[in-house]
């Protein structure tokens, strides 16, 4: 694949994995500080009011704690613990007026909030990976294979994580609404995990794109034989090469073989023989016959 091709491929896929890491960035720093544009990104915000221990009005839940609302942004972040599980009633150490879900099935939420931090962990150090792998594929080829295989398994693992994140908050978020309480999901962070699910897989298919365009290109293309017919090549040589793998010798030397003797008849047309015209030897017997025998009778 000519380097033209393989860059035309990989480029547009380095941007896209960039795209990726920014993105998981942001979903991971989210709630350890509440700052622009990181407080602006939450999984849920929820009507915890009459809840004690809890914030007395909205509450965003990130990935590291909980959080006051103040104009629709996280304020007040409480200390930060990775892989904060997302459990009401053990977030406010309490189950007054929790909605019944979450009491009834605790492990649904825990193991799914928990394991959502594990995996976008995974998929950053994925889209890393797979960058590199990307950016040295400009130069080496047989990287690409590498690049589109991480790649490939960075969107599985990516499509994992944004399925667990989607039940989760989902779920958290019906509980909350059965409970007669507000209760939404975070727009960002959602469109922030699917956009990542996107661009891997965009990313993989412009890697996996390069790989086959390179193997069409080689089966489109094979390598021609090295020999070619020189114009200064010295008639009758035995190394001069020809078509057909012959040297000219051996090439006149095939004609001669398929040659044989020719006759003419009265007017001049060359008769018998094998071959289309005879080579020189049969030429001069023909003509010697023909000057003392005169023209063949024809009966």
């Amino acid at each position: 694949m000519s380097a033209a091709r393989r860059i035309g491929f990989t480029v547009p896929s380095l941007f896209l994995l960039a795209g990726t890491i920014v993105l998981l960035f942001l979903l991971l720093l989210a709630g350890a500080y509440d700052r622009k544009p990181l407080n602006q990104i939450f999984f849920l915000q929820a009507d915890t009011h009459d809840i004690p221990n809890a914030p007395n009005g909205i509450c965003h839940w990130t990935l590291y704690n909980y959080c006051d609302s103040r104009n629709g942004k996280n304020y007040n972040c409480r200390p930060n613990d990775a892989a904060y599980p997302f459990l009401p009633q053990r977030n406010f150490r309490t189950e007054t007026n929790i909605p019944r879900d979450f009491i009834h099935n605790p492990r649904r939420y825990f193991y799914l909030s928990r394991f959502l931090y594990a995996f976008y962990v995974i998929d950053l150090f994925l889209a890393l990976l797979a960058f590199f792998a990307a950016l040295l594929a400009t130069c080496f080829r047989p990287v690409g294979y590498l690049a589109a295989a991480v790649a490939a398994f960075g969107l599985f693992c990516m499509s994992f994580s944004a399925a667990i994140m989607t039940a989760c908050y989902v779920l958290g978020q019906k509980a909350f609404r059965h409970n007669r309480r507000f209760a939404r999901v975070g727009v960002k962070a959602f469109a922030f995990t699917w956009t990542c699910v996107a661009l891997f897989f965009l990313s993989a298919l412009m890697l996996a794109l390069g790989l086959i365009s390179r193997r069409n290109q080689n089966r489109t293309h094979p390598s021609r034989t090295r020999y070619s017919g020189s114009a200064s090549r010295m008639r009758g040589s035995r190394h001069a090469p020809v078509e057909n793998g012959y040297t000219e010798k051996e090439y006149v030397n095939k004609d001669n073989e398929r040659s044989s003797y020719e006759r003419m008849d009265g007017s001049g047309t060359r008769v018998g023989g094998r071959g289309v015209s005879g080579d020189a030897s049969s030429q001069r017997r023909l003509n010697t016959e023909y000057q003392l025998n005169g023209p063949p009778t024809v009966k």
